[in-house]
């Protein structure tokens, strides 16, 4: 770029301003012709001259002077200052815009990963009212399985427990197959149904959950009738865990429900009671006249005390422990005695009349281990 000059004439001497390239202002005189009243522009060497009127010249050299007093004003260090924290300030600007740049891209993702669980929570809530619904349906079928399972169970041991009355059908029974299975089936049976009684309400007596419980404890009460039945219960370990379990029951089954298998289960002791084996082997339980007399007192049933002294009298009649007899003196009080002769019950006033004679007996025989 070539410099470009302007000139001011005054008789025959020119004022050359010289515009050198990156904005250099340059002064210079020279002489020229000039036509009068007028301004004149020369081209000579390399220059550009321009002429220009004296008066131009004093208001752009005015302009300059002012420009020089005004730029120390505005360019001093405050400015310049404020130029540096503009700068800073857009650096800062900078970097919030690249900060909120990434936080939108995070709020992006979270939000992405948001939608993501928000889809699989819905699954997990198809899936899961799905899972009811079919749980739903599983527990009818389940509760009509069982229905129909002890349905089944209840009319059949109520039929065995029917053909159990006779020795001949015991004798027969018993000399078949799965009969240790079938005596576990009693125990876990009347175990099961015991706790379900103590820990919640008992179900009704005519439901068939109770009609079976009571047919296969009355079919062992009908299998310890028997003098095979007695015998073969105390020789296998199945029937010897079926009279643990029974007699577990007498203190384990709430008073006031269960009366109904209270009845059977003393039965059924009185039947094994009949028994050399089966004396012996309730004599060795430990504590049973202790329950027997509890019993007694706490039964409100009249038939069940009455099976509870008939069972007391069987086991101290001959008492084959020490233990035992030791137990009965102890146990069996005049107070109990007195108790039991002074019932309603005619049959129960007879029998607490023989236990107490035997009671009576038992301490004149043995009076040192009163």
């Amino acid at each position: 770029m070539t410099g470009h000059a302007l000139s001011s004439v005054k008789g025959g001497q020119c004022l050359q301003l010289h515009f050198k390239p990156h904005g250099a202002l340059v002064l210079m005189f020279s002489y020229c012709k000039m036509a009068t009243g007028g301004g004149c522009f020369e081209k000579g060497g390399n220059n550009d001259l321009v002429t220009i009127k004296q008066a131009d010249l004093r208001r752009l050299s005015g302009e300059v002077r002012q420009m020089k007093e005004f730029l120390p004003k505005v360019l001093n260090s405050e400015l310049l200052q404020s130029y540096n924290m503009l700068d800073k300030l857009q650096q800062e600007l900078l970097d919030v815009h690249c900060r909120t740049d990434q936080a939108q891209r995070d709020a992006d993702h979270w939000k992405s990963r948001f939608q993501a669980c928000q889809a699989e929570r819905e699954r997990d809530k198809e899936e899961l009212s799905r899972l009811k619904l079919e749980l739903g349906k599983q527990r009818k079928q389940l509760s009509e399985q069982t229905s129909y399972s002890a349905s089944v169970g209840a009319a059949s041991c109520t039929l065995l427990w029917r053909v159990s009355r006779s020795p001949e059908s015991v004798d027969a029974m018993l000399k078949g197959s799965m009969v240790s299975e079938f005596l576990q089936l009693v125990g876990q049976t009347v175990q099961s149904y015991v706790t379900d009684c103590r820990e919640r309400e008992a179900p009704k007596e005519d439901s068939q959950e109770v009609l079976f419980v009571l047919a296969l404890a009355g079919t062992v009460t009908n299998i310890a009738a028997s003098a095979y039945g007695r015998d073969f219960l105390m020789s296998c370990p199945a029937g010897r865990s079926v009279v643990d379990i029974l007699v577990s029951s007498l203190s384990e089954a709430p008073i006031g429900s269960c009366d109904q298998l209270r009845n059977l289960v003393l039965m059924a002791l009185y039947n094994l009671s009949i028994n050399q084996k089966g004396l012996q082997y309730l004599s060795t339980r430990q504590g049973i006249i202790g329950l027997l007399a509890w019993l007694v007192q706490e039964e409100v049933v009249s038939e069940n005390r009455l099976h509870c002294v008939r069972l007391l009298q069987s086991l101290i009649e001959e008492p084959t422990t020490p233990a035992l007899l030791q137990e009965a003196t102890q146990t069996i009080s005049v107070e109990l005695l007195q108790q039991l002769g002074n019932d309603r019950n005619p049959e129960l006033q007879a029998a607490a009349a023989e236990l107490k004679e035997e009671v009576q007996s038992l301490r004149q025989e043995f009076p040192l281990d009163i």
